[in-house]
């Protein structure tokens, strides 16, 4: 294993000396044997393009053999056609056999202490790039630590990592790194920094168009307009805040895209969606308002019933439901949406817009004809 002192085989080969953040993934990176790169379960754009990235960055800067890894399937249809673009193949981490191989690994845009990121068992993780707020590091975990909370993206970072490194970043991969960019900020309208501005400008001129314009306008399956006809039906208004649920949720991405949706009502800053999947409750939380802590938020109203986390605008969590009848489910379900609504209207007591006195439906009954 290689230690912080620049003594790794790659870091000494290194000419001209490397900048500190090279530096430092080089010195955890092993002498031989194949590097895992593991994103986030059920992985978005950015988890997707940063681990590209990184493969390219292995194989480019240090010669190290990779291999990425993830948990969970992808149905989103932006997201299939980002692997379909992606010229490096990935594997499932349930069909990874790694026998007595202990594989060193690394982590992008997630923590593997967060509940959202699956380490196959006898991996090691030696590193750790991740742009989510992080109230604190694993106690005893001596490996990489690059934590960039207020980042837009962990794409920018490994946009960084490239630019130090001298790698020529494919058309093909500027068009997904710009891909997961432009998600996360939300085309830049909410948080960024400058990082995130440079890296946009400076691969938008490498950028295969036609690529990022298939995965912008990916085709979506019938069964998509089923479950947003479904999140319509369900919706409610309160002041500022919009949610939904969806009863019966074959693939998780749809979650998260419906609280998307709901963010853009007018004069909304608050919406999130929950919904069913197997035993477990899904939730996915958006917010357009400067310091919102999403993420901190559904921790706290979660607690130790599931596991949550996310940036200062978006959050997701989950709840374990075995063994729950459908009406304890239905209570915890709608002890959650009171929890969340009566959280928002304190907060937004001093506004000088307040909540409405109830709830309504989003999309209101047809009108009937006249006799």
């Amino acid at each position: 294993m290689a230690n912080g002192n620049g003594k790794n085989g790659h870091a000494a080969a290194a000419k001209p000396a490397l900048s500190p953040r090279l530096a430092a993934l080089a010195a955890v990176l092993p002498e031989q044997g194949r590097v895992l790169i593991i994103p986030h379960d059920y992985p978005d754009p950015d988890a997707f393009a940063s681990a590209a990235a990184m493969h390219l960055l292995l194989k480019e800067k240090f010669g190290v053999r990779s291999r990425i890894v993830f948990t969970g399937m992808v149905n989103r249809a932006e997201n299939r056609e980002m692997i379909r673009h992606c010229r490096y193949g990935f594997t499932f981490a349930t069909r990874l056999q790694l026998g007595r191989k202990r594989p060193a690994a690394l982590v992008l845009d997630g923590v593997p202490w967060s509940g959202r990121v699956t380490v196959p068992t006898g991996a090691r993780i030696v590193g750790v790039i991740d742009h989510h707020p992080q109230t604190r590091a694993k106690k005893g975990f001596e490996g990489l630590m690059d934590f960039r909370p207020g980042t837009g993206a962990t794409a920018s970072i490994m946009y960084e990592y490239l630019k130090e490194a001298g790698v020529a970043v494919p058309a093909w991969l500027a068009a997904l790194l710009l891909y997961a960019i432009a998600t996360e900020t939300m085309d830049f309208s909410r948080r960024f920094t400058p990082l995130d501005l440079e890296a946009y400008s400076a691969l938008l001129p490498r950028a295969n168009m036609k690529i990022l314009g298939a995965i912008r306008h990916a085709a979506l399956p019938r069964s998509y307009f089923a479950l947003l006809r479904e999140a319509m039906d369900h919706a409610q208004l309160y002041g500022r805040v919009a949610w939904t649920h969806l009863d019966a949720v074959e693939h998780p991405e749809i979650v998260p895209e419906i609280a998307d949706l709901l963010s853009h009502i007018e004069r909304v800053t608050w919406s999130f969606c929950t919904g069913w999947r197997g035993d477990e409750m899904l939730i996915s939380m958006r917010s357009s308002q400067p310091g919102a802590r999403c993420g901190r938020l559904l921790r706290t109203v979660i607690g130790a019933r599931g596991t949550a986390g996310g940036h200062f605008n978006m959050a997701a969590g989950q709840l374990d439901l075995t063994g729950k009848t459908p009406a304890e489910r239905e209570e915890l379900r709608e002890g959650i949406v009171r929890s969340l609504v009566g959280w928002l209207e304190r907060r937004s007591a001093d506004s000088e817009e307040p909540f409405d006195t109830q709830s309504h439906p989003l999309v209101a009954p047809p009108i009937k004809p006249a006799p």
